[in-house]
């Protein structure tokens, strides 16, 4: 009898705090991020709900994909993941609509795809915080590590995970499957440094604290995010300036023309033509060398408007928060109080 009491009484509790974490988990004030310390203080915390199970889902509403198309996007961070289906970058991290600009691609690698699409984020959206995620049992770094055979595009596509399988196995001694957990974490360093060395617009950012890069590696079992921090060796990376890519990809083989015989006029127009495409792209570059790094967009609000209503809002997520636990507490009180009462009326009874 006691014994079925108790259990009743665990899972009222249990279903009490659940329906009370929906019921007061509002939705989270939509704004724009000014600091790269309050956007990563959102991912942890978010974080932090879905490891524990209280998820807010916030930014799904119909009025939030009308706002967003209306008003335009505004995310706080840019992320650059892994593609694999187990690491679901937006629910991981409790984001809704607009609120993350993501960059997923195999093994989290940072070839020109990805940096073109990460300085998108940084620079033309103005996100003040980069995270390169990468996680266990990523399969990309697996298959480098353990000399998997692989056809078509992937080799190129993951080329610059060896280094970070090489740096892996020089620092631990491992090698094959046993210096995967390892070779995540220098593959999350390899792509920060191939972002740096890559992006002028990322190393301006870097160097005059617009942005802030950090890595991270996602935990599959427990959902927990487990942070890195910046890169250990940032500076000597800004100092360095740019450098070239790993790997860089295979010229693409385009099928034989039939040759055409050649003439003195036509010897004379193809050398135009070639002077002339080579004066445009040194202008090109020109006006990109002189171009100032746009700053992000404030919609019309100042700074310190901006963060107070940051700070509205992360007050709002704490309110939400404590109002659980007091009001659980609370429902427990009652739930023992009613528990005790009966006992004491079957006591009666009996």
């Amino acid at each position: 009898m006691d014994t079925r009491l108790s259990v009743v009484k665990l899972r009222a509790v249990l279903a009490g705090l659940l329906g009370l974490s929906l019921a007061t988990a509002g939705p989270v004030l939509a704004m724009t991020t000014t600091s790269s310390d309050e956007a990563l203080y959102r991912l942890e915390a978010g974080n932090q709900r879905f490891a524990a199970g209280i998820t807010q889902h916030p930014n799904l509403s119909q009025s939030r994909l009308r706002e967003t198309v209306e008003q335009g996007q505004e995310p706080f961070a840019t992320v650059l993941a892994c593609s694999d289906s187990r690491v679901p970058v937006e629910l991981l991290f409790d984001q809704g609509v607009g609120d993350l600009f993501v960059i997923r691609v195999a093994g989290n690698v940072c070839g020109v795809n990805e940096i073109g699409s990460i300085e998108y984020g940084v620079e033309h959206l103005g996100t003040p915080l980069l995270l390169v995620l990468g996680h266990e049992h990523c399969g990309a770094v697996t298959a480098v590590a353990t000399g998997v055979e692989m056809h078509g595009s992937i080799p190129r596509l993951i080329g610059n995970i060896i280094p970070a399988v090489t740096r892996a196995e020089a620092l631990t001694g491992k090698h094959g499957e046993e210096v995967v957990p390892e070779a995540v974490v220098e593959n999350v360093w390899q792509s920060i440094g191939d972002l740096i060395g890559g992006s002028a617009a990322v190393r301006q950012r870097l160097a005059d604290g617009r942005l802030k890069v950090v890595g991270a590696v996602y935990e599959l079992e427990t959902g927990t995010v487990r942070w890195l921090g910046e890169h250990p060796r940032q500076a000597q990376l800004l100092a360095a300036g740019p450098t070239s890519p790993v790997h860089t990809p295979e010229p693409t083989v385009e099928p034989p023309v039939e040759p055409v015989p050649a003439t003195e006029e036509s010897h004379s127009t193809h050398a135009a033509e070639a002077e002339a495409a080579d004066t445009d792209a040194a202008g090109a570059h020109a006006v990109d060398a002189e171009q100032p790094a746009e700053e992000a967009g404030g919609g019309g609000m100042t700074d310190e408007e901006r963060i107070q209503l940051n700070r509205l809002a992360i007050a709002n997520q704490g309110l939400n928060s404590m109002l659980m636990i007091v009001t659980g507490g609370l429902l427990f009180i009652a739930l023992g109080l009613a528990a005790l009462a009966y006992q004491v009326f079957m006591l009666k009874s009996g």
